[in-house]
């Protein structure tokens, strides 16, 4: 390996601008005039917000570390004024972090059928299966996280939706930096994407093994070195020559945009293209995705709302005034104390005062000085401005709660009389849940978004997921979740009383309460239903519905029947089970000892309430000799969903 020499010439990035000065081929040229006219277009904005990342980067993590710590504001005089005080409180990243983490709460998600029919419940009930599971297997709530993080952070933040053959499922990319996301809207009310660029800047020898392409090195007429990017040949032998080009980089953009279809001069639909550009080369493309029928992968999400811009107010942007200020009164308070514990000032005054003073005539405690004849010593004590330091703060905090809309419980601040208050909890979290509502309202209806997309590109490459969409698939239904325990219980009370009052059916109750798959939780409650060790009421209820529905003469429905003949046939089994029935084996542990005939089987144990030739006991004792004993009468009744009965004999019981 030759060894490094240092680059005799500076090195400079390969940009869109420089790639298309250097382009390889007049198609490549073509293409890179085009992405590089769009980009310049949402320069203007792009530019503010690059500004705005790179300012906000240093606030939410502190790039500076001093004698005393992690310092959002380093640059300041009183770091470095001699014997000046410094106080830097690092609390813009809470600002962020604390809604972020209650906008990250998962909601209530459910998937609703398109149609009433018993084939679009079922679709719907299967795609909302496949929905968890897409979710778990892609750590969707991280991502979910991680989203509102950025988009709380800088306004902006954006989903990608790709293939990924090897999992063999759609993934969901965060963009975790939108300074590098270009996007071109459709019409000026900024709704739909009509392109969308995002570049990265590669090193030179990473684009080898990226896009098998190789790099050399290529000189300006200035003297600078650039990275060219060409096509390796197997007789081209590459001398790696840009290893001492320095921190160069090579711009890769990744650019997606639409193309119409004609029929004649009818429009039949979009068409949505990728190319993908190093440098000065086009190394991808174009190509084709019929799966996303005219969309494009890339999804922007904002903050906030703010009408006719593109944008979203991040949450630092109001905030960052108040908090500067708050540095500054709490620097200037610490410096006040600092002055006033630094101990007194002394001066040597009378008509003899020597200029400088000996060492020997400074004060000390608990020792006598003698300042000399005609001379006295003087105390000068420092100036303290007088004002409510305490009550200037207070302002300040009072105003970064008006516009963030945190207050001391959400902070972790609120006194013991408001954490041992419940309405006062549930007041405060209530106020702030208000606050929050446009954001989670924007926030859910990109998640819906985002998941329609998934849906679509995976019903494209997955047939299972094709028939499911076929059948009528399911709508995305999202319901704000609660932020406070009591919220949970009153919704859950709710749904139940909705229930019982047959105002709701059950599936919505589930629905309301957070249950994933309802109809599994429904199979599940009918087998645990007909378990007579676990409810043997529903199983006593089920058998007396199907025996008065055939006294009445009426036919109950095949699947009534069926589960009300699993439901006794279980319900006797289970029972047997629990009173210690055992299967009559003729081992040699069950013979008897004395010959008896009936002590070679196996014997269970009789079923109380059922007559003697269904297993029930023997006659009752009461009985007299060589007199058969009355049958005993049951009466049942089903009232409220719950079975009564009664057991009743026609003979009194005889003494004994």
């Amino acid at each position: 390996m030759p060894s490094y020499t240092g680059s005799p010439a500076p090195s400079a990035d390969m940009t869109l601008i420089k790639g298309i000065k250097h382009a390889a081929t007049q198609e490549d040229k073509d293409v890179l005039l085009a992405l590089a006219s769009r980009v310049n277009a949402v320069e203007p904005y792009q530019s503010r917000l690059r500004e705005w990342c790179d300012r906000v980067d240093g606030m939410y993590y502190a790039p500076d570390i001093t004698a005393g710590g992690a310092d959002l504001w380093a640059f300041h005089r009183s770091v470095t004024d001699p014997g000046a005080s410094h106080v830097s409180i690092n609390l813009p990243a809470t600002y962020v972090d604390v809604p972020a983490a209650l906008q990250a709460v998962v909601p209530i998600e459910n998937m609703l059928a398109t149609d009433t029919t018993e084939e679009a419940r079922e679709a719907a009930a299967a795609l909302e299966r496949v929905y968890v599971a897409w979710k778990q297997a892609e750590n969707f709530d991280l991502k979910f996280h991680k989203a509102i993080t950025v988009k709380s952070l800088y306004g902006l933040a954006a989903g990608r939706i790709y293939w990924d053959a090897e999992e063999d499922r759609v993934c969901v990319e965060i963009v975790e930096q939108p300074r590098n996301l270009y996007l071109g809207y459709q019409t000026s009310d900024y709704t739909d994407l009509e392109w969308a660029a995002y570049v990265t800047r590669y090193e030179p020898n990473a684009l080898a093994q990226g896009f098998g392409v190789d790099v050399r090195e290529t000189a300006e007429p200035d003297g600078t070195i650039l990275p060219l990017v060409y096509v390796h040949s197997e007789t081209d032998v590459p001398s790696r020559p840009w290893l001492a080009a320095g921190d160069a980089k090579v711009e890769v953009w990744d650019y997606w945009y639409r193309q119409p279809v004609w029929r004649g001069t009818a429009f039949v639909r979009m068409d949505t293209y990728n190319i993908v550009v190093a440098g000065n080369l086009i190394v991808r493309g174009p190509i084709k995705y019929p799966e996303y029928a005219g969309a494009l992968p890339y999804m922007p999400v904002f903050n906030t709302f703010v009408p006719g811009l593109p944008a979203g107010r991040p949450d630092l942007y109001d905030v960052e005034q108040l908090l500067r200020e708050k540095y500054e009164k709490v620097t200037a308070g610490s410096q006040m104390i600092a002055n006033g514990v630094a101990g007194d000032y002394w001066q040597l005054i009378g008509p003899d005062a020597p200029n400088r003073v000996p060492p020997g005539l400074k004060p000390r405690r608990n020792e006598l000085v003698a300042p000399g004849p005609g001379n006295r010593i003087e105390v000068i004590t420092p100036f303290i401005a007088q004002f409510q330091l305490e009550q200037y703060l207070g302002r300040v905090d009072r105003e970064l709660a008006a516009i963030s809309g945190l207050n001391d419980l959400l902070l972790g601040l609120a006194p013991a009389q408001v954490l041992s208050s419940s309405k006062a909890i549930h007041a405060l979290i209530a106020n702030y849940e208000s606050r929050l509502s446009i954001r989670r309202r924007i926030l859910y209806k990109w998640r819906r978004d985002l998941w329609d997309l998934t849906l679509k590109v995976w019903a494209a490459k997955d047939k299972t997921v094709q028939s499911i969409v076929g059948k009528g698939a399911g709508f995305l239904d999202i319901i704000d979740p609660s932020l406070s325990p009591r919220d949970e219980q009153e919704t859950a009370m709710r749904a139940a009383n909705l229930v019982n009052a047959k105002l709701w059916t059950q599936s919505r109750g589930m629905d309301a309460v957070g249950v994933d798959d309802p109809e599994m939780e429904k199979q599940v409650i009918r087998e645990e239903s007909t378990d007579a060790t676990l409810w043997p009421e529903r199983v006593q209820v089920m058998a007396q519905l199907l025996g008065a529905l055939q006294a009445l003469g009426l036919q109950a429905p095949p699947d009534a029947m069926g589960q009300a003949q699993g439901q006794m046939t279980s319900g006797q089994a289970d029972l047997r089970t629990a009173l210690g029935a055992a299967t009559p084996t003729n081992d040699q542990t069950n013979r008897g000892s004395q010959g008896d005939p009936a002590s070679l089987e196996g014997q269970t144990p009789p079923l109380p309430g059922l007559p003697p030739e269904a297993g029930g006991p023997p006659a009752p004792f009461a009985a007299g000799p060589g007199q058969a004993a009355p049958p005993a009468v049951m009466q049942g009744m089903v009232q409220g969903g719950v079975a009564k009965g009664r057991i009743m004999t026609q003979q009194k019981l005889g003494r004994r």
